[in-house]
């Protein structure tokens, strides 16, 4: 599975905001603080196994109940017609509705908690569709830096190494949509695809390389850093790696880097329990 933009949804720009507008009391979860820097990352459960709203963790569901609006999808009747007439809500398990402001989240990969489930109760395709958003919200696979424009749809292989950054008080709201690991030649989708996979040109995002001053400047947060600012400070590097190119696996070889130059150990052994929870394995 590779990440590929599938296509373009031709959306009311004002009826979606409306709705976005409408759902400004809805409840919001704030969730997984160890992914993140900046503001909380918020979602609201659209649909779920047993149409409950839940926690929003989506390991906690029953994914062998079928799927269903909550309350909240309800309550949204243009954003469910897009959903029901473009994509096969019977292979949906979950659709969230997810804002951002002001926050970068950590590099990592995600599905590695459903590694042990049968691929008929677990997530296999996230896609996402941009409802709010604007040139400062910013979307990192590897090292590729990359945009996704209002009313596209985005099929994301989410077990590579990916982060997503809004470096300004934009509130950016995503549609994102978690539907089973069906088999190969099943159709998800209701129009028509686009044929090529990977991030198009016209998405990209072109970066400076990162300075021989800058890398010295980032390596001299380890004079300051602790597990009390470890977070802010892992956030000004993630930031930097959003403006200029560090080289593959930046972020997290410069935040060891950090660690292992502070000489504190507790520092060190947080960065390396994180990345173990954020790249290779973790409950939920």
């Amino acid at each position: 599975m590779r990440t590929h933009m599938l296509g373009h949804l031709d959306m009311d720009e004002l009826k979606i905001s409306e709705e976005l507008a409408s759902g400004a009391q809805f409840h919001y979860a704030e969730q997984y603080p160890e992914f993140q820097s900046g503001r909380p990352w918020k979602t609201c459960m659209l649909w779920s196994c047993g149409g409950q709203v839940g926690d929003g963790v989506i390991a906690h569901y029953d994914t062998s109940k079928p799927a269903q609006p909550t309350e909240f999808g309800e309550r949204l009747p243009y954003l469910r017609h897009i959903v029901e007439d473009s994509f096969d809500v019977d292979h949906l398990l979950f659709a969230r509705l997810v804002l951002m402001s002001d926050n970068v989240l950590v590099p990592h990969r995600d599905f590695i908690e459903f590694s042990e489930r049968s691929t008929e109760d677990r997530c296999g395709h996230r896609l996402h569709v941009p409802l709010a958003t604007s040139p400062d919200c910013l979307f990192m696979e590897d090292n590729t830096i990359y945009r996704m424009p209002f009313g596209d749809v985005w099929s994301l292989d989410v077990t590579r190494m990916h982060s997503a950054a809004v470096l300004s008080d934009m509130r950016r709201f995503h549609l994102i949509m978690d539907f089973a690991d069906v088999p190969d030649g099943t159709t998800l989708l209701k129009f028509d695809v686009n044929p090529r996979p990977g991030v198009p040109e016209d998405r990209k995002v072109d970066r400076p390389r990162l300075s021989a001053r800058e890398r010295d400047a980032i390596r001299g947060l380890a004079g300051v850093v602790d597990l009390e600012n470890l977070t802010e400070v892992f956030g000004i590097v993630i930031r930097k790696q959003y403006r200029k190119d560090g080289g593959e696996n930046y972020a997290w070889d410069a935040i060891r880097e950090i660690a292992r130059d502070s000489g504190d150990p507790a520092v060190r052994a947080r960065v390396e329990e994180l990345y173990r929870h954020c790249a290779l394995a973790r409950a939920e």
